[in-house]
């Protein structure tokens, strides 16, 4: 087993459980991409078992604290064990939920969420690409299917020196998937959608913005195929309109809309830039009751925080501009280099610059198959708030 060496002050992070040692914080030491390694501090001592990637700034990620612990296909069949009975503890109204949430349920750089008999996976760090086939058979082995498609074209593969790859690792089928959420019928396609086809960490807040929806106009921004749209017009919203960039998407919320059994007059597609789209309705001083503003992530790294950070004051601003008096916003950030304080700052600014008193209700964050593990803060990377508008500023 080959061993890497911390400078002296570096295995704090370690010792606090977090499962991440960046490049800078090696004295020596080096392994091939995904290999399993020994961390020592710099006197020696045994810190974690971790894997490699020699391209990444996350130099290593921990498999396991514990020196006695094998890591081999027995660790990966006990941790999806775990993360499985889990899930089965919570109250998820769906056949649709997260079964594995990397870090937080022990297993760095896996991403696995099941729609109906279907698993789809996401294979985005060194580790978890080279035990692959391993990790394959647990799944199929703790649920029990015999579908599981990987959708690792995200972009931290190319950190990690990996290129995408999407396919049927075990099992093939059709991509089109149909899948229950709180009795409603949801339609997508494993191979095209975002993520992994489908916004898993919205459930709860799109229950939310159903109970908020009687008799308000509601404006749902980054729609992508209406899902929030569908839960406000069940709600009985006067008025919904789907702000999306891709039209293509507008298709399949029309469509649900039909199968839903929903009134399809009270319902506006609109195929536009959402920052666009914004100011020209503050052009034509429109006013909305409730505003659901869920883009993509902004930052998708670190270096990228400011330019984001401006980029989503500036959307809330011109949200915020749309609201009448006792108007709701919920508003989020998937950006996981966004944290929850610098969040509320953008909120505050986007407030002032649109002269609105802004109060906020509540936090809002995933949905409760999407666990953070207080020891990865980095693993909160939704997160969201409800805020009421009281009025202009004097």
């Amino acid at each position: 087993m080959k061993s890497i060496r911390l400078h002296e002050g570096k295995e704090r992070s370690l010792l606090r459980r977090h499962p991440w040692v960046f490049e800078r914080s090696i004295a020596r030491g080096r392994a091939d991409a995904g290999e399993t390694v020994r961390v020592e501090a710099a006197d020696g001592r045994f810190l974690a078992w971790a894997a490699y990637s020699p391209q990444s700034a996350i130099r290593l990620r921990a498999w396991s604290y514990d020196e006695a612990e094998r890591i081999d296909a027995g660790l990966f069949e006990r941790r999806i064990a775990l993360a499985l009975a889990l899930r089965a503890r919570l109250p998820i109204a769906s056949d649709a939920m997260r079964l594995v949430h990397g870090e937080s349920d022990g297993l760095p750089g896996l991403v696995v969420d099941r729609y109906g008999d279907t698993l789809v996976a996401q294979f985005l760090a060194a580790g978890v690409e080279r035990w692959k086939g391993a990790i394959a058979d647990a799944l199929l082995q703790a649920t029990g299917l015999a579908k599981l498609y990987e959708r690792s074209d995200a972009g931290v593969r190319e950190l990690e020196g990996l290129p995408p790859a999407t396919g049927w690792l075990r099992g093939d089928g059709a991509t089109a998937i149909g899948i229950r959420e709180h009795d409603w019928r949801f339609a997508l396609d494993i191979a095209e959608g975002h993520k992994t086809g489908f916004y898993l960490d919205q459930r709860d807040n799109r229950r939310l913005v159903e109970s908020f929806a009687r008799d308000r106009r509601v404006l749902d921004l980054f729609s992508h195929s209406g899902a929030f749209s569908l839960y406000a017009l069940r709600g009985r919203a006067r008025t919904v309109t789907a702000v999306e960039s891709a039209g293509r998407l507008h298709g399949l919320g029309r469509r649900l809309v039909i199968e839903n059994h929903l009134d399809p007059g009270r319902t506006e597609f609109v195929t536009a830039d959402v920052f666009e789209d914004l100011r020209r309705r503050a052009e034509r001083k429109e006013s909305y009751d409730l505003v659901v503003c869920d883009p993509p992530p902004l930052a998708k790294r670190r270096t990228h925080i400011d330019k984001a950070a401006r980029a989503y004051k500036d959307l809330n601003r011109l949200a915020l501009g749309r609201l009448a008096p006792g108007g709701l916003l919920l508003t989020f950030s998937c950006s996981g280099a966004i944290d929850s304080k610098l969040f509320r700052q953008i909120l505050f600014a986007a407030a002032v610059e649109a002269r609105v008193d802004l109060a906020l209700l509540a936090p809002l964050a995933a949905a409760v198959d999407h666990p953070v593990s207080v020891f990865h803060p980095q693993g909160e990377y939704l997160k969201g708030w409800l805020g009421v508008v009281r009025g202009p500023l004097g």
